[in-house]
């Protein structure tokens, strides 16, 4: 009974934590995992090794052929939470596994784990290819990142008065994004008053940002931050795109979502957050297919999920403040924020009326 009771406590804590729960944490059938075999390869793990770690960046997405993993989650206060556990039949990844980006949380093997790996290259053709799975594991992966942000799980810690301005641009930046973080005013929190005395801060240092790996920021701007983070990442060098976007309103996603669904490489840049504009609209309701309406932050963030499942380069925060028109490779060159080039062999400028 006690084994029985535990187990079912468990599932009950998970079930109160993940209101869709079913949907977030879907389980695989056998059938289904056989005709997932072609997109992964069997890894094993022993018996705490990690499958993924915050703020490195993730393998892809894990389905658990045998064993058990725990999810915990970790700030840069070195506060470790648990999360989940996931167990045969399972699947361990969230939306930023459909390009590569950094994990939000740590999974560890819990005894020796039997795992297929697929990476998200393989992920992103699995989602086209097995349409009905593929919708499932979609819905499951967008569902995880809304329950990280809800929950403030993930991300970095932002230390300061909720009212200062630095905070509330940072903030913005963060939920704009679909970023989970969480804040920590020094005046209830004992850890967050220990770190505004060491570091003394004065008041154009608001906020402290302490990344996972403990760095501690001093009001950064979002392209900083998003760097810290591993939010973004330099072009390839050697990479000429098919398609640059600058801007992502929905004008550059559905450019985004149109090319790269038609196997082009296409890399969209934008300076502050998916959804420029209508991304801060309460209510769109002119929008094709919303007859009801829509926010424009739901809309837009579907359009921004849509387009990493085919594989665009969401280079977002990225100012492209240059555009080469002159090279001799016959490639335009879009001059970045941090000098690095971006080369295409076509440039949409989608970056609206300012």
């Amino acid at each position: 009974m006690g084994a029985a009771s535990t187990t079912g406590d468990k599932a009950d804590a998970a079930a109160s934590a993940f209101p869709r729960h079913d949907q977030t944490f879907p389980a695989l059938t056998p059938q289904e995992i056989a005709r997932m075999r072609r997109f992964g390869d069997n890894v094993t793990y022993r018996h705490g090794e990690k499958l993924f770690e915050t703020g490195k960046p993730g393998p892809g997405m894990f389905v658990v052929l045998s064993g058990h993993v725990a999810i915990t989650q970790r700030d840069g206060l070195g506060h470790v939470t648990p999360v989940i556990d996931q167990g045969p039949g399972q699947f361990l990844a969230e939306i930023g596994q459909l390009s590569g980006r950094v994990a939000l949380v740590d999974g560890h093997a819990e005894g020796d784990v039997e795992t297929l790996l697929i990476p998200p290259e393989r992920l992103r053709a699995l989602l086209v290819a097995e349409a009905d799975l593929g919708e499932r594991i979609m819905r499951a992966l967008i569902l995880r990142r809304v329950s990280l942000i809800q929950g403030g799980v993930g991300g970095p810690v932002l230390i300061g008065p909720s009212n200062s301005r630095g905070v509330i641009r940072l903030q913005g930046f963060l939920t704009r994004n679909g970023y989970p973080h969480h804040l920590l005013d020094p005046e209830k929190d004992h850890d967050a008053a220990e770190l505004i005395a060491r570091y003394s801060p004065s008041s154009a240092d608001w906020p402290l940002v302490v990344t996972p790996d403990g760095t501690v920021l001093r009001n950064p701007s979002e392209s900083g931050l998003g760097r810290a983070m591993g939010m973004i990442r330099s072009p390839a060098r050697n990479k000429v795109y098919d398609v640059a976007v600058v801007g992502s309103g929905p004008a550059g996603l559905s450019t985004a979502v149109y090319g790269a669904s038609e196997g082009l490489s296409v890399a969209v840049c934008d300076a502050r957050a998916f959804g420029g504009q209508a991304g801060a609209s309460a209510r769109i309701e002119n929008y094709l297919g919303f007859p009801t309406g829509i926010s424009g932050l739901a809309l837009t963030a579907r359009a921004y999920n849509q387009a990493q499942k085919f594989g665009a380069e969401m280079m977002i925060p990225v100012e492209v403040r240059a555009l080469d028109c002159s090279r001799d490779d016959g490639a335009f060159g879009l001059k970045l924020d941090d000098d690095e080039v971006l080369r295409a062999r076509s440039v949409v400028v989608a970056s609206g009326a300012r």
